[in-house]
């Protein structure tokens, strides 16, 4: 990997050759009209029958939706990996018509099977879902088409000098490094309140793993800044809000030492798994340069600072030595 491109270029991912475009992208499926049978649909009084259910009384859709719920947990029928999906087996299949639901769009999928509803539900738009992500992923699919692990392992990252502003990030050291926040050169920049946020927004930080999590193999990890929390009753004034993580992270907790390659690829294995939402080259991009001339100066100051304690131990073993 050259880590002398320039501060322009980034790597990203390519499949066959070309880079991965995420869209918004739904695919509609035909209308279908639903068949009543009483206060609800045929297909929603079969299935609440079918489940043991007393369907001679109506029903509200708060009722319903709790009921689905109930047998959603009964049956083990959440997605393994993606908390917020549920696997439709044959019955929720049959009254969803489709493979896979998300658990907060229960309610709104209920809606149009109650006869009340009826008339609204006519001129209602559906979509298919079965291959959408969680509901809180607003990077859409990628426009690239499907290949196998071993294709994507294959396939070598390209350097985007003149890069599509939608396409996302490599997660290599190359990039990361771009937009890597030490310790040292938070501490510089909250100096400037009025554009610390700014400057912090998009970077990475590493920090101590909990040392009860058996699953963590590194010592530290690195993690992306999403926010900035400058509460009144916070001790120090500031906090880093963190994707994908639990809690806060205080400027003291940051280390100021590189990160190592295994670091790198375990955020990129959190991402891989949807923990992490993947950085896109815009937000890489506008954040290194945010950061460029202060990343800049702090370098320079380190190693300034480097030479001088490197001058000094010299003299000192120098003075030493004409001692003795």
């Amino acid at each position: 990997m050259d880590d002398k491109a320039s501060a322009d270029s980034f790597w990203v991912e390519t499949i066959n050759g070309k880079v991965q475009n995420p869209i918004k992208k739904k695919r509609k499926y035909k209308k279908q009209k639903k068949e009543f049978d009483g206060w609800g649909s045929t297909s929603l009084i079969r299935f609440l029958q079918s489940i043991g259910r007393d369907t001679s009384n109506e029903m509200t859709q708060s009722e319903v939706t709790t009921i689905v719920n109930e047998y959603v947990k009964q049956n083990n029928l959440i997605h393994a990996t993606k908390k917020k999906r549920i696997m439709c087996d044959q019955r929720l299949h049959l009254l969803f018509g489709r493979k896979s639901i998300g658990r907060l769009k229960i309610s709104d999928l209920l809606e149009p099977h109650f006869a009340e509803n009826r008339d609204k539900s006519d001129d209602d738009i559906f979509f298919n879902s079965d291959d959408e992500e969680e509901e809180d992923d607003t990077l859409g699919t990628c426009q690239t088409p499907k290949s196998t692990n071993s294709e994507r392992k294959s396939q070598p990252k390209k350097l985007a000098k003149e890069k599509p502003r939608s396409c996302f990030a490599a997660i290599i050291p190359f990039n990361i490094k771009l937009v890597y926040l030490r310790k040292s050169l938070v501490e510089e920049l909250l100096k400037d309140l009025e554009t610390f946020e700014t400057k912090v927004v998009g970077g990475f930080i590493r920090i101590k793993c909990d040392p009860n999590d058996y699953l963590q193999k590194n010592s530290h990890q690195l993690l992306q800044v999403k926010g900035v929390n400058k509460g009144a009753g916070i001790i120090g004034g500031i906090l880093l809000e963190i994707s994908g993580f639990f809690k806060d992270v205080s400027i003291k907790m940051l280390s100021d030492d590189n990160f190592t390659e295994e670091e790198c690829k375990d955020l990129h294995q959190r991402v891989k798994d949807g923990l992490i939402k993947k950085p896109m080259i815009v937000d890489i991009e506008q954040t290194a340069r945010a950061l460029h001339e202060d990343m800049t100066k702090h370098v320079c100051t380190e190693l300034l600072w480097n030479l001088v304690f490197q001058l000094l131990h010299s003299c000192f073993i120098s003075v030493m030595c004409q001692i003795v």
